[in-house]
């Protein structure tokens, strides 16, 4: 159990995803998505009668969540169709254990492997970049713009997506299999608070995006510069927005946070656009 993202945990016959890296004490904050009798995902509203919502001071806000006592979900392999040499081959190709999640957990009907590095570092991103730069990985616009029907229409353009996307190292084709990488910097997650919320505020408007602090690896950090020059810490724990370029954005609804670690811009409940003359 490393109380973090990704990780899968059976609560009430449903699969549960793990999110972030902080939690509540006797808590975690997972989304319910799959149904362990069924086998299939949830519809958005079998997704809302199984949220258990609770309010976190720590954040300052409404969180989902289910106990720390359920069970770990590794998910059963023995009639699937998952080819599962590709994460061996991918481990000794990365020097690195990776940790399957998302609908293969659940179901033979994937449309996609998605594999989690813990404690991921710039060494993990090296490597997975030379995958791709001598051909073993390959890069594909097809599998980007299913991945985006998918999971991202609902809030984006498919020209936005394209654009966060462009040089990404997180989606590609290995062996005819489309394979998604979520890099997460920590080992392990937190049963507790670690970084406070004191106040924060809703922000939309422009934002300009200086540099990368961990381009590729999540939690993404950037320093930006909002549009009264007011520097901050875009922070995300999107995948998404987890490779963006420096830049002029707009920003949508987004949360200004005032913790003791600095003042941070987080965009993950509202919306990030490039600012494309």
């Amino acid at each position: 159990m490393r109380y973090l993202e990704g990780e899968a945990y059976l609560y009430n016959g449903i699969v549960h995803l793990v999110k972030g890296f902080q939690h509540p004490p006797g808590f975690l904050i997972a989304y319910p998505r799959y149904s362990i009798i069924r086998k299939t995902k949830l519809q958005n509203h079998e997704k809302e009668i199984a949220t258990s919502r609770i309010y976190w001071d720590c954040l300052k806000t409404t969180i989902p969540v289910i106990p720390t006592t359920s069970p770990y979900y590794t998910g059963d392999f023995i009639e699937s169709k998952i080819p599962l040499y590709l994460k061996t081959l991918l481990e000794e190709l990365l020097e690195t254990p990776l940790y399957l999640t998302g609908s293969a957990l659940i179901t033979s009907e994937y449309n996609d492997l998605d594999f989690i590095v813990y404690g991921a570092t710039e060494d993990t991103v090296y490597k997975l970049a030379e995958l791709f730069n001598n051909g073993v990985i390959k890069k594909s616009e097809y599998i980007l713009v299913k991945e985006y029907i998918e999971k991202h229409s609902h809030y984006t353009s498919l020209f936005n997506y394209l654009y966060y996307k462009k040089n990404t190292l997180l989606h590609g084709v290995l062996e005819g299999v489309h394979v998604n990488f979520k890099l997460l910097s920590y080992e392990r997650g937190f049963n507790t608070c670690v970084d406070p919320v004191e106040d924060y505020t809703y922000y939309s408007g422009p934002v300009k995006i200086a540099r990368a602090e961990n381009l590729h690896i999540l939690p993404g950090r950037y320093t930006a510069v909002l549009n009264n020059g007011v520097e901050v810490v875009l922070e995300t724990l999107r995948e998404v927005y987890a490779e963006l370029e420096p830049g002029e954005y707009y920003v949508f609804n987004a949360r200004i946070e005032h913790r003791g670690s600095g003042v941070y811009l987080v965009p993950d409940h509202g919306v990030l656009t490039p600012r494309i003359p």
